[in-house]
């Protein structure tokens, strides 16, 4: 979501000694929505960051008393999520790597600088600002679920103490779940993840499907564990550049595309990979975001890559992503699968890799033989208020905001009915239950 829907206009800090050089910089943003504070000295600047929520600052190195670099290294201590960055000259690029490494600068300017450059920087820091901003808020978000499934876990435990083992084992696993939940790396990455499924009604748990499917591949290849890991996360990220992508294009077919809209989805890897660059440790990981849409004869995107030249977990990414769209509309048709394997066998050696086809061939057959050993026939979609004791839950119920209620296969008593058409007063989904009878 961009701060045009979010309503709030980004502040952005110059501060320079020099006049008309802040002038020149303030004009420079006069037609874009973006509020620009400006200040003559370190000092004035610092007393402006302490009263504004400043997105962006950029700062002159050469200063009377107190200089750039100080000046940066003072801003992060008040507002340490502002994008910092350094104007110099030619001749001062030590003090940029000062600015860098003391005052936490993202990047440096030097003068004279080029005006479209600037623009698309201080843009571009905004948006890393926003998404900095945004984690610390679905941060914030998972610790209140956190809280919220503790005291349901409580009362959903109560009622189903005299059920069957199978549901005492359920019920285990929520609590494992939710005792770990806070702490859990992986967590917040599918919070991540599932912004732009948020956006895109289309696709249904896109992200942990092809992540699901990745990491099954990653391991039958005998992967190092660290590999693995790159690739799940890698998996649950690939389309966060997406984010960036307006909403009229991503409700278009790819076909419906003109140039310019073409040319827009084309940079969501890259958009992707910037995004979590700067994170540390993320650096293969955004690797493999920004070559997922690679093809091994040289005609994907963003960069053309060939063969082995495409990173080998943006190589099992891009299966992956093809497997669940093709079968995404719906996931319980082993038909969709079979037609998924088979369009990758087309385009082996001209969109994907050989060699993985192999893997993900045994790993879809499994999951089609799954598929047709389950009765799907008599399954129904149902609203809360109609359940009955007797049903049997097929498919796993969650809650609007993602947290699982009750696994499939539990049966239902009066009971669980209660507690589930209470959880659906609190937090609703968009669909209703998916039940069989018992026989």
């Amino acid at each position: 979501m961009s701060y045009k829907e979010t309503k709030e206009i980004p502040k952005i800090l110059f501060v320079d000694d020099e006049e008309n050089i802040l002038k020149s910089l303030k004009r420079l943003f006069i037609d874009e929505e973006i509020e620009v504070f400006t200040a003559n000295s370190g000092g004035a600047g610092l007393d402006i960051i302490k009263k504004n929520e400043i997105s962006v600052v950029i700062s002159d190195q050469k200063m009377p008393e107190m200089n750039g670099v100080e000046f940066l290294a003072r801003a992060k201590e008040i507002s340490p999520d502002s994008i910092r960055i350094i104007l110099t000259g030619y001749a001062d690029i030590n003090a940029a790597m000062d600015a860098i490494n003391k005052g936490g600068a993202y990047r440096y300017i030097t003068k004279p600088w080029d005006d479209t450059d600037i623009i698309l920087l201080i843009k571009d820091s905004i948006e890393k600002y926003r998404l900095i901003k945004e984690n610390k808020d679905l941060t914030e978000l998972t610790k209140k679920q956190n809280e919220e499934l503790k005291k349901w876990n409580t009362q959903l435990e109560i009622m189903v103490q005299e059920q069957t083992i199978d549901i005492q084992k359920q019920n285990k696993k929520l609590q494992e779940l939710n005792e770990h939940l806070e702490k859990n790396f992986k967590q917040s990455i599918e919070v991540f993840s599932g912004l732009i499924e948020m956006r895109d009604k289309t696709i249904s748990n896109h992200s942990k499907n092809v992540a699901s499917i990745a990491i099954q591949n990653a391991k039958a290849m005998a992967l190092s564990d660290h590999d693995v890991n790159n690739i799940f996360v890698a998996a649950l990220l690939h389309d966060i550049g997406k984010i960036g992508i307006p909403d009229s294009i991503l409700a278009k077919r790819e076909e419906e595309w003109n140039e310019f809209e073409r040319n827009e989805y084309i940079l969501h890897p890259i958009r992707g990979q910037v995004a979590i660059a700067s994170l540390e440790g993320f650096q293969e990981i955004g690797l493999l975001i920004r070559h997922h849409h690679e093809n091994v004869d040289g005609t994907g995107f963003p960069d053309g890559l060939k063969r082995t030249a495409i990173p080998l977990g943006s190589r099992i990414i891009s299966m992956a992503d093809a497997v669940d769209r093709i079968a995404n509309g719906n996931p319980l048709a082993k038909n969709n699968y079979q037609k998924a394997l088979n369009e990758i066998e087309l385009y082996l050696d001209k969109k994907y890799d050989r060699h993985i086809f192999h893997y993900l061939e045994y790993i879809i057959s499994e999951k089609i033989n799954e598929i047709s050993a389950q009765d799907f026939s008599s399954e129904l979609e149902v609203h809360p208020s109609k359940l009955v004791p007797g049903m049997i839950i097929s498919r796993d119920i969650r809650s609007g905001s993602g947290i699982l209620i009750l696994a499939q296969g539990i049966i239902l008593d009066k009971k669980i009915i209660n507690a589930i058409q209470r959880y659906y007063e609190i937090d609703p989904p968009e669909s209703g239950i998916f039940i069989t009878r018992q026989l």
